[in-house]
């Protein structure tokens, strides 16, 4: 592994990122400023039940894909194929798990219609992250940021225009089960370009295999879905869309670093997977290596994201109820340190074979993170939230650290 590759992966991935948070924040600052807290609150509601159920729907199979792919190149086409099966009977599961679930939410009719239509979106999910983890195992990650431009842009343009003709909250779930339909093209696309993807290969018996080695996955893919907006679903449950909405504008800029994190750590994890399994030396100093550049890299920025929270909110909501978003933002801005360790020193677990270490940790730490969360928005709202998602991302991040010493 080198310093040069991880760098150029970990680019082209935040680009990819990057890219759709900025045209997902230009889509959010537009319903905050015309719509006010309440709409926004629906739209963190819509995109938090999409990121939740994704995930679960995939089953660990994209990561655990990623993984194998990286390993041996040649075997591409045969994991595509395994993995589609496998995936695709996954999805159909949680399609139903989805519209159970909404029905059951104590959300107003239009919220529940929203999310209902937004099911959709899961199967063509399926494509775009199957295809994607092909990319990112060869680290042809430069795909991804294609897809994401192309998504975004179509995505924001026509919430605009559909918005403005006075469509209602139904619009945000068709924009966005399109957009994920034209980013899983695009990827297809690229894995078809570079050979990746073949002439079908079915082999039911190998889906079967991979569903079974992806359960660790799975549970610690739904773990990390759940621990990124648990925050939301408690929020919206327990204080309402409008306390939402004032979360979610502060949470949007806390978005784009915990992207960019989340970026390098993808970046990252797939030479960490060779590397275990030729040069456990090279591995252990590559690990500390890049915790120590990332801690260097987040801490002073945190810092002064936390000192200009007032600057930045006035600046960017000027619709009234957005004040106490400063304060949420002023907490939240250190959520990012914890973050950081956490999902970094997890995905070295599950390069080192230690999925089921890294699941076991998520789970503590969403069990604790609902009780600090509930316990935080009852006692003070949004910033409770905030509170109580810092809360458990330290107790998430000393869990990983005490781990991976171990290991």
């Amino acid at each position: 592994m080198t310093s040069r590759t991880i760098a150029r992966n970990t680019v082209f991935l935040s680009m990819a990122q990057g890219v759709r948070i900025l045209l997902a924040l230009a889509l959010i600052l537009y319903i905050a400023n015309f719509y006010g807290p309440v709409w926004q609150g629906k739209f963190s509601i819509l995109l938090a039940f999409l990121n939740i159920f994704q995930v679960l729907a995939s089953f660990g199979l994209p990561r655990l894909i990623t993984r194998n792919v990286a390993r041996r190149y040649d075997e591409s086409n045969h994991y595509y194929w395994a993995g589609l099966a496998a995936q695709g009977l996954t999805t159909l599961a949680f399609m139903a798990i989805m519209v159970g679930v909404v029905a059951i939410m104590p959300y107003p009719a239009d919220t529940k219609w929203m999310l209902w239509a937004a099911v959709l979106a899961l199967p063509l999910f399926t494509f775009y992250s199957l295809a994607g983890a092909l990319l990112r195992a060869i680290e042809q990650m430069q795909y991804l940021v294609y897809a994401e431009l192309l998504s975004a842009a179509a995505q924001l343009a026509a919430a605009v225009l559909l918005l403005s003709l006075g469509g209602g909250v139904i619009v945000l779930a068709v924009i966005r089960v399109a957009g994920i339909g034209l980013a899983a093209f695009t990827v297809t696309l690229a894995a078809l370009h570079r050979r990746l993807v073949r002439v079908p290969q079915w082999d039911f018996d190998f889906s079967r295999k991979l569903l079974r080695e992806s359960l660790d996955f799975f549970g610690m893919a739904g773990m990390d879905a759940l621990t990124q907006r648990l925050d939301i679903l408690v929020l919206s449950v327990v204080a309402g869309e409008a306390a939402t909405g004032v979360y979610d504008a502060a949470f949007q800029l806390i978005k784009v670093l915990m992207t960019f994190i989340l970026s390098f750590t993808d970046a990252v994890y797939p030479a960490l997977s060779r590397l275990f399994a030729h040069d456990r030396a090279v591995f252990r100093h590559e690990l500390l290596k890049y915790l120590k550049w990332g801690l260097a890299a987040l801490i002073p920025v945190a810092a002064g994201l936390s000192l200009l929270a007032p600057f930045i909110i006035r600046l960017l909501y000027r619709h009234a109820g957005y004040d106490a978003s400063v304060r949420v933002l002023q907490v939240l801005a250190w959520v990012v340190i914890f973050y950081f360790i956490y999902i970094y020193l997890s995905r070295a677990l599950m390069a080192g074979n230690r999925a089921r270490a890294a699941f076991l940790t998520a789970v503590a730490m969403v069990t604790a993170g609902l009780v600090l969360l509930v316990t935080g928005v009852r006692l003070s709202g949004a910033q409770g939230a905030a509170a109580g998602l810092l809360a458990m991302y330290a107790f998430g991040a000393l869990l990983t650290g005490w781990l991976t010493r171990r290991a």
